[in-house]
């Protein structure tokens, strides 16, 4: 067997330059800075008492206390899943390097498209440009500037799990099967399932594109063993992730991705008469929340010319700029489509779009169809709201209505253009591909994909006059500036489209410059490919390099104490009047922030706010009945709500304490059983929590019958903890009688479990959110320990499946390289041998 060297070291060479853009792109981490990114601050202020706690006894935790009086930490901070992959994803990330929300991520993408197309029979050098291209794309750049690092990994393993999917349906089931494991397997290890969702939709397309060409070439037996490889493949990458896959499906259950248990509305409580029901239990998101950040249909040409609905809302300007030379502001408010606001637009390249097009017409076979189908999907769901069809994906496609956010869904397109152009450059540059079109197809192709690129730059610059230049933001800002606001507008108009204006002249000479190279190949006036290839290299490469840095820049980056999480001057207020008042485990809703979307105020002090977009179900009904429109003070006095943070209108903040808080724990006088949970969540209404417990039908038959009235010579209180363990709490009892105690503690039956004096004991739900139980006459001790059990039994499979992923893989490669060695060794087959062998 040969090992052919020159391809080895090309391969290697490829790979350092892709480290080295990674590191150029980023070269402030090596002067020891980071980027700020705001959901990765979020991030830390979430899990803060997770890791403080693991910092000083090496233990992991799976409750996260600090936000929405506590909640499972399954998407947020919890111990790696003993899986071949969590090692191989520590590796490929750098962690150890500090490279893992930056020169990484962005390597990752440049690595996976290039095994991608390299796979795909694509030049190396071809390869290496479309990797960069994809990589630098402006949404994978500003994902990063945002924080949304496990999106970006998983965005890095789309291309290769296509690849090798191509690869079997190509019958090289060896390889393909390999690849296909290690990619699919990675991409899930990095959680971000809306994103292997996508992937999986893409799989599908493409499936069915291969399915027709075997019915059409007769190749169905190949195509199934094809399939048989992917059904291997996929149960191994599952069964390696089961126990991150099986605790997270338990867990999405009771969120709001799993839908809602009630059918009564907030305003249900202040209407006369029965509560009016809407539309009934429904799993899955309401679409009006998943649908918010919808892109608009015109809003689509981004993708070409960044600048088409003005960039970002915070734009960056010059100083030639009419809002600069009117407000002496660097950073303006330009974006004016139809999303609240945007970091900045979704832009794949002119030069890829262009190239895309061209594709359509040069490249044969499915392909071309394939990611013809795939980009337009993609771009169709993107429009979420604004196209009525998405609806009816929304209602009907399977658990589709799951996720949020269809802007999400150009993740598709992104690699689908990107995969055809590289297609579109191969059938240009490669000579020996006999089934290449001619020269005169190719310029046809050529000047028609031209034609329309470029044209539509021209006439956006031709009719730039037509457009609005006002989008849903302006709303709100008017309503913000009053009188100020017309002058604001005419600045932010003018802006606006000089923005279009420019990058459309930009885009446009961009599209020229890279067709006008490729003709010179095409025409014969350049006969060598490797000046052309360079050439749309360095064009692909100032081109998007140019865009990314007015999202993603050197103000970005900060040094790492600039970057770590302090109490602010409220968390040090509240400790300060704490240790006076000798308060101790209680929760703080700070009203002086954006309450339900900010996590950082949940790093020092136990919040009923908070930020996720997997809260639990239930305590998102809590906020939207009784909290976030008209405040119900016995709710947030059954929450332990001892300390608020309140805006004291001078653009400061102000401390108060509440008197009323319950505490952690305490007896009940009686209780009321109702029918169902929409009686649960509105008996809230009128509860007086320190005397009765709301006890749904399903635990009736626990308190049924009892005589739990409160004994006043009864005590219970918590335990304080030092350290704080967020996966146990304990409370000591003194009871004469049986009684019903209900703990201010949110209830999750899937992993705590209630044990008296060391034995296990029943707990219920009340109150539609809080834990209570039966605590029997004495003096007792009751624990409540998160043991995770469901994590616990998978991670025994997780570990099993891995070693099997393992033994296969080297099991298939040792047969593999046996039979080929073999195969290598036996005499050449002539002509006179195979007349004999048919008589």
């Amino acid at each position: 067997m040969k090992i052919d060297s020159k391809k080895i070291l090309t391969h290697a060479l490829i790979i350092i330059i892709c480290l080295v853009v990674s590191i150029a792109y980023f070269y402030p981490v090596l002067q020891g800075k980071v980027v700020h990114q705001g959901d990765i601050l979020s991030a830390k202020a979430m899990s803060y008492e997770q890791d403080q706690y693991r910092q000083s006894t090496g233990e992991y935790t799976h409750w996260a206390p600090g936000m929405f009086g506590g909640m499972p930490s399954y998407q947020i901070s919890v111990e790696p899943q003993h899986s071949v992959f969590s090692t191989l994803k520590e590796i490929l990330i750098m962690r150890d390097l500090g490279w893992e929300r930056s020169i990484a991520v962005l390597f990752l993408y440049l690595l996976g498209f290039y095994v991608c197309l390299v796979a795909m029979g694509v030049n190396p050098w071809i390869s290496l440009i479309a990797s960069i291209a994809f990589g630098l794309g402006s949404y994978n750049i500003i994902i990063l500037e945002a924080g949304h690092i496990t999106k970006a990994w998983a965005i890095s393993m789309m291309a290769p799990i296509l690849a090798s999917i191509v690869l079997i349906f190509r019958r090289k089931y060896v390889w393909g099967g390999i690849l296909f494991a290690l990619a699919l397997g990675l991409q899930i290890t990095f959680n971000h399932i809306q994103i292997t969702y996508y992937t999986a939709m893409m799989a599908g397309i493409l499936g069915v594109a291969y399915f027709i060409y075997a019915i059409k070439e007769k190749t169905l037996k190949q195509f199934f063993i094809g399939v048989g490889v992917l059904l291997i493949g996929s149960a191994l990458a599952l069964a390696t992730n089961a126990s991150h896959l099986v605790v997270n499906q338990e867990y999405a259950k009771y969120t709001m991705r799993g839908g809602s248990e009630i059918s009564v509305t907030p305003e249900d409580l202040y209407k006369d008469g029965e509560p009016k029901s809407i539309a009934g239990e429904k799993s899955g998101l309401n679409i009006d929340y998943a649908y918010n950040w919808s892109y608009g249909k015109g809003e689509t040409f981004t993708i070409m010319v960044p600048g088409f609905y003005g960039g970002g809302s915070g734009e960056k300007v010059s100083k030639d700029s009419e809002f600069y030379k009117n407000f002496r502001s660097e950073h303006a408010p330009l974006y004016w489509g139809d999303q609240p606001f945007t970091s900045g637009p979704v832009y794949f390249g002119a030069i890829i779009v262009f190239l895309f097009v061209f594709g359509l017409f040069v490249v044969k076979g499915p392909e071309r169809w394939w990611l013809l189908i795939a980009a337009a999907l993609a771009i169709i769901m993107s429009w979420g709201k604004n196209l009525g069809f998405n609806e009816f994906l929304f209602n009907n496609l399977p658990y589709y209505n799951k996720f949020r956010t269809p802007s999400m869904s150009l993740v598709i397109a992104n690699v689908a253009m990107v995969i055809l152009a590289a297609l579109a450059l191969k059938t240009v540059f490669d000579t020996s591909d006999k089934n290449a079109p001619d020269k005169s197809k190719i310029n046809r192709g050529l000047y028609i994909s031209a034609g329309i690129t470029a044209g539509l730059c021209l006439l956006f610059i031709l009719f730039s006059g037509a457009f609005s230049y006002s989008g849903l933001s302006d709303q709100e800002m008017a309503r913000q500036y009053g009188n100020n606001w017309p002058y604001i507008e005419e600045a932010l108009m003018k802006d606006r489209k000089s923005l279009l204006i420019g990058d459309s002249f930009r885009s446009m000479a961009l599209i020229l410059l890279a067709a006008g190279a490729i003709w010179l190949f095409v025409n014969q006036k350049i006969k060598k490919a490797m000046p052309i290839v360079a050439i749309l290299g360095v064009l692909i490469v100032f081109d998007l390099w140019g865009v990314d840095k007015r999202y993603l820049n050197d103000s970005n980056f900060v040094s790492k104490n600039q970057f770590a999480l302090y109490p602010s001057q409220d968390d040090m207020a509240i400790d300060q009047q704490a240790a006076i008042e000798g308060d101790k485990d209680f929760r703080v809703l700070n009203l002086a922030t954006n309450t339900f979307n900010d996590a950082k105020p949940s790093a020092f002090h136990h919040q009923i706010g908070g930020y996720h977009a997997a809260k639990l179900r239930r305590y998102q009904d809590l906020i939207d009945f009784y909290i976030s429109r008209h405040i119900n003070p016995d709710v947030l006095n059954m929450l332990n709500t001892r300390y608020f943070v309140i805006s004291d209108g001078r653009g400061g903040s102000a401390i108060q304490r509440n008197v009323a808080a319950l505490g952690n724990v305490w007896f009940v006088n009686a209780y009321q059983i109702v029918d169902n949970a929409n009686a649960e969540i509105l008996s809230l209404n009128t509860l007086n929590p320190a005397d009765t417990a709301i006890v749904g039908a399903d635990f009736a038959e626990m308190v049924k019958g009892k005589d739990l009235s409160r004994d006043s010579s009864s005590t219970i209180e918590m335990q304080h903890q030092t350290p704080y363990n967020p996966d146990y709490v304990a409370y000591k009892s003194h009871t004469t009688k049986e009684q019903l105690a209900v703990f201010s503690e949110i209830y999750y039956a899937p992993d705590w479990r209630a044990y008296i004096d060391g034995q296990p004991a029943e707990y219920l739900r009340v109150n539609y959110i809080l834990r209570a139980m039966v605590v029997p006459a004495g003096d007792h001790t009751i624990e409540f320990r998160n043991e995770a059990p469901t994590k616990a039994k998978w991670d025994k499979i997780t570990l099993a499946s891995s070693i099997v992923l393992v033994v296969v893989i080297i099991g298939t490669l040792v047969i593999y390289y046996i039979r080929k060695r073999k195969d290598e060794t036996l005499p050449a087959t002539t002509d006179n041998d195979k007349n004999i062998k048919k008589k």
